[in-house]
């Protein structure tokens, strides 16, 4: 909530909460330190991807893709988990190794370090109240800061990276997205190395995988199911954001409320933050209700308990599904790399690895937590709608309600005359 009276949207904020745009949707979204560097890690380039830095992020991911495969790390560090340590040796190319580990070490620094002032940015916009611009119509696209399902994204993202990106609306991000992973699968030959894996020939598939190129895949393909996710809530986030100060601004611009008669009824309804909000307060002024008699304010829920599948989290960065992801990310990059001299091949093993690990992060997630989850988080009521009307309108200002997804509603009684 903001620390000082609402500003005008004209006025240009110093630190901005997010923007839309024909590009995509970025916000200056708290995210935690540790998790960002653990992702630049992993990959870099991924930590600032998770930080919306996407420009930073995609000159660090080309870079390690040339850098990598030109100094055969991948394949190098296969060789020494499967202790082959001398034959690991002679495929290092050292010249390029040298040029590589600076690079990696700032990409986990940096990811760290930009984290922190993401952060601070975030806190100084909310005392400012930066407005958000809720949609934007170009010739290239209609965008619309909409609520989405952030399970979707990471579905879509688990059948084709960069497909959970499109649909979070971050245009650019996704198609970068499919772009390196086609091209990472190709060189790798991994649309055929899973063809013959569920057909069974697991032979054929360790002859004909490409290491270096293989293992760039199962940090890849997790990160992209992960980025989908957050980046659905995080775009939620800003959608709740924007449509709080709206109501806020819009209450405070309203002139007083009418006297209350005897022949006057007043209803309350809840709401979840959505487009329906909006469109319920534009059908009441339709059917002759003054802007004046309808309150419309945001609540401010008490903080709930944590919960396993959550797809709407508070303005903290943290999720359950941070350690269940790091935890799949391990557990497929092992399991494809044991998976060269295991009967079931590197595609089996690495989706084993990746359901394993995200078992196992999930489970030391919870165990921390433990006594403040639920299985499942549940619908708050998260604006409230005051109205005051003749009675002759309460019928059809209840159908509009029921129609527009209101929560619950409440006629309140009259018990005082005025």
């Amino acid at each position: 909530m903001p620390h000082q009276r609402f500003q005008s949207a004209n006025i240009k904020p110093r630190y901005t909460k997010g923007l839309i745009s024909a590009l995509g949707v970025n916000s200056a979204y708290p995210r935690i330190p540790w998790i960002a560097a653990w992702w630049s890690a992993a990959f870099p380039g991924f930590g600032h991807m998770f930080l919306g830095k996407y420009l930073h992020g995609f000159i660090l991911i080309i870079w390690e893709l040339v850098v990598n495969s030109q100094a055969n790390l991948n394949k190098g560090i296969a060789l020494s988990m499967l202790g082959r340590f001398e034959e690991a040796k002679t495929q290092i190319n050292e010249d390029w190794f040298l040029l590589y580990m600076a690079v990696y070490v700032y990409s986990i620094w940096d990811s760290y370090r930009c984290a922190v002032e993401v952060a601070k940015s975030h806190v100084l916009a909310e005392v400012e109240d930066a407005p958000v611009t809720p949609s934007e119509v170009t010739f290239f696209d209609v965008v619309i800061l909409d609520k989405k399902n952030p399970w979707v994204g990471a579905i879509w993202s688990l059948l084709s990276p960069g497909l959970g990106q499109l649909y979070a609306g971050s245009t650019v991000v996704g198609t970068l997205v499919l772009a390196w992973w086609i091209y990472v699968a190709y060189k790798a030959e991994a649309v055929r190395m899973w063809l013959y894996s569920f057909l069974g020939d697991f032979n054929a598939v360790v002859e004909m995988v490409d290491w270096q190129w293989f293992l760039f895949m199962p940090s890849m393909y997790a990160f992209a199911i992960y980025q989908a996710y957050t980046a659905v809530i995080e775009s939620n986030t800003l959608y709740d954001i924007e449509q709080i100060r709206y109501l806020r601004v819009r209450d405070a611009n309203l002139s007083q409320q009418k006297t209350f008669v005897n022949n006057k009824v007043q209803i309350i309804a809840t709401f979840e933050h959505s487009p329906f909000v909006e469109i319920v307060i534009h059908e009441m002024e339709k059917i002759g209700i003054p802007q004046e008699n309808i309150v419309a304010m945001p609540l401010e829920n008490l903080k709930a308990s944590t919960h396993i599948l959550d797809s709407l989290h508070s303005v903290d960065g943290r999720s359950l599904l941070d350690g269940a992801m790091l935890g799949g990310t391990i557990g497929m990059v092992l399991g494809s790399i044991y998976g060269f001299v295991l009967y079931l091949g590197p595609i089996i093993w690495g989706l084993l690895g990746l359901v394993g690990g995200f078992t196992l992060g999930l489970l030391i997630e919870i165990a921390i937590s433990k006594g403040q989850l639920k299985l499942f988080s549940q619908k708050k009521s998260e604006v409230i709608i005051q109205v005051t009307c003749n009675d002759t309108l309460q019928e059809q200002l209840i159908k509009i309600l029921k129609s527009r997804k209101a929560m619950g509603y409440l006629v309140l009684p009259q018990r005082i005359d005025v």
